[in-house]
C-alpha cells in the first residue's frame, strides 16, 4: 500500500482468510476480515459512504453537526468521519453497547448522549433513533440525522467490498451475513450482481430478533438483529426477499459466542460475538452446500471490543452464556475443516525438529502438513516418530516440548512424571463425582 494522509484512505482493501475446507465437497470457506479497517469494523465503509451522501445532497453543510443513533461501530466510524471532515458529532447511546466502543467514540471527540440510566444494559434501538431525530430536529438546519437504518447510501458503502471479492476470489456463490441494518449484506449482495455475479445469501440474526420472525426476546449479541418494538428498516423491507427461507438462519447468543471465542483459542483470530454467529452458521452448513462452492463470510467486528465481554468468563457465567461443550462440538468442526495446507500445532512441533536438526526448509517450501509431512519428517528426523506417538497419547504440544527438551537420558523421567500427573488429575475428577454422588444422594434422603 502507498502512503496516505487520510485515516478513510485506509478502508477497505482487507484480507481473506481462509477457515475451512470440506473434505468431500471441496466447498471453501472464507472469513472477509473487515475487521481490518480503521476503527476494526466494516461499517466506517458506510459511514463514509452517508457523510459523501449528504454532503452532495447539500443535507451536511459545512461545519454542520451529525446526530446518530448507534450501537457502537456505526458511531466510530462517523467519528472518524466527522474529524477528517470538519463536522461535530453527536452519538446517542445506550449501555447495552460495550464500553470500549464508548470510550473511544469519545476519545475522537464524540458527545455521548444516553437514552437509560446508568445500570441499565437493556438494548433501546427505537428510543435511540427517536431520540437523536428530535435532537436534529430541534437543532434546525446545522443537523443531521443520517438514519442508517432508513439510509440507502449504508448498501451503497458496501459496493467496494463486493469488487475487492470478485477481484481476490473471481465468484462468490455463497455470502454469508449477520443483519442488522441489513447494509453490509444487502449492499454487498448488490454490489456482486452489479458485477453480474449471482450469489446465494445466508443471513444470519439473533434468536429473540424480529427480522426473521418471532419470537422476541432480548438478546447479548451487539450491532445485530432487530429488537422488539424497533423497524427493521428500508434495506432490510426492500431486500429480505433475496434470502430465502431456509438461509434465514437465528443463532443463540451461546452458539454465536462460542464459535468467536473457540476461533480465538485455536487460531488465535478475535472476533465479535455477531461475526460469531455468522462463523457458526457457516461451519454447521458446510456439508449442506452444493460442492465447490466458494462460501465467503464476512467478519464485521473485531473481538478486541469484547474483552470484558464475550471473552470474559465471569461476564459470560453471570448471564449462562457459556457451553463447554458447545466449545468443543465446534473446536471440533474447525479440526475436521481445517484447510489441508494450515500446519498444526503439533506440525510445527515437526517442522521445528526438522529446521534444528537438519536445518531443513523442504518441508515448508512444499508446503507439507498432516500425514505428508510426518512420512516426510520419520524419513529424515528420529525424533518425529517419536512426537506421533506423543500425539497419539493425546499429550498436549507443551508436554511433548517437555520429552523433546530432556534429552536422551531424561525422557523416561519426564514420562513417569507426567504419567504421575495425570494420575494425580484423575484422582482429583474420581474424588469430584464421588462428592458429587454423594450430595446428590444426601439430597434425595432429605426430600424423602
Amino acid at each position: 500500500m502507498s502512503v496516505v494522509t487520510r485515516v478513510t484512505d485506509l478502508i477497505g482493501e482487507t484480507p481473506l482468510f481462509e477457515l475451512a475446507v470440506h473434505p468431500v465437497t471441496g466447498t471453501r470457506v472464507f472469513l472477509k476480515l473487515e475487521t481490518m479497517n480503521p476503527t476494526g469494523a466494516a461499517k466506517i465503509r458506510m459511514a463514509r459512504a452517508m457523510v459523501l451522501d449528504a454532503e452532495r445532497r447539500d443535507l451536511l453543510r459545512p461545519g454542520g453537526h451529525i446526530i446518530e443513533s448507534t450501537s457502537g461501530n456505526t458511531g466510530l466510524g462517523l467519528a472518524v468521519v466527522a474529524r477528517e471532515r470538519g463536522y461535530d458529532f453527536t452519538a446517542v447511546v445506550d449501555h447495552h453497547a460495550c464500553r470500549s466502543k464508548l470510550n473511544a467514540m469519545r476519545a475522537m471527540g464524540t458527545e455521548l448522549v444516553f437514552v437509560a440510566e446508568d445500570g441499565d444494559g437493556n438494548l433501546a434501538t427505537s428510543a435511540r433513533e427517536e431520540l437523536a431525530e428530535k435532537l436534529a430536529i430541534d437543532e434546525g438546519p446545522t443537523a443531521h440525522f443520517p438514519a442508517q437504518h432508513d439510509n440507502l447510501a449504508n448498501g451503497i458503502g458496501y459496493h467496494a467490498l463486493a469488487e475487492e471479492l470478485v477481484a481476490d476470489l473471481g465468484r462468490v456463490d455463497i455470502l454469508i451475513g449477520a443483519v442488522g441494518t441489513g447494509g453490509s449484506l444487502f449492499g454487498t449482495a448488490e454490489g456482486l450482481r452489479k458485477l453480474d455475479r449471482q450469489t446465494r445469501l445466508v443471513g444470519v440474526e439473533p434468536e429473540g430478533s424480529i427480522a426473521f420472525g418471532g419470537p422476541a426476546h432480548d438478546y447479548w449479541q451487539s450491532g445485530t438483529g432487530t429488537p422488539l418494538g424497533a423497524d427493521p428498516g428500508i434495506q432490510v423491507d426492500r431486500d429480505l426477499h433475496l434470502i430465502e427461507e431456509s438461509d434465514r438462519v437465528k443463532v443463540s447468543d451461546v452458539d454465536a459466542f462460542a464459535a468467536a471465542r473457540v476461533l480465538g483459542a485455536e487460531l488465535g483470530l478475535l472476533i465479535g460475538g455477531s461475526s460469531g454467529s455468522a462463523v457458526y452458521a457457516a461451519l454447521t452448513r458446510i456439508a449442506d452446500y452444493p460442492a465447490g462452492s466458494t462460501v465467503v463470510v464476512m467478519i464485521n467486528d473485531d473481538g478486541e471490543k469484547y474483552l470484558d465481554t464475550v471473552f470474559d468468563d465471569e461476564w459470560m457465567n453471570d448471564r449462562d452464556l457459556i457451553d463447554k461443550a458447545r466449545e468443543a462440538e465446534i473446536a471440533g468442526l474447525l479440526r475436521e475443516y481445517a484447510a489441508a495446507h494450515r500446519p498444526s500445532p503439533a506440525d510445527y512441533l515437526v517442522l521445528h525438529h526438522l529446521y534444528s536438526t537438519l536445518p531443513d526448509a523442504y518441508a515448508s517450501a512444499h508446503g507439507l502438513t498432516g500425514a505428508a509431512l510426518r512420512e516426510y519428517a520419520d524419513r529424515q528426523v528420529p525424533e518425529a516418530k517419536l512426537i506421533h506417538l506423543l500425539r497419539t497419547a493425546e499429550l498436549s504440544p507443551r508436554e511433548i516440548g517437555e520429552v523433546l527438551t530432556a534429552g536422551e537420558a531424561g525422557v523416561v523421567e519426564v514420562l513417569e512424571r507426567q504419567l504421575r500427573r495425570r494420575e494425580e488429575q484423575t484422582a482429583v475428577l474420581a474424588q469430584m463425582i464421588t462428592e458429587m454422588k454423594v450430595s446428590r444422594l444426601l439430597d434425595e434422603v432429605t426430600a424423602k
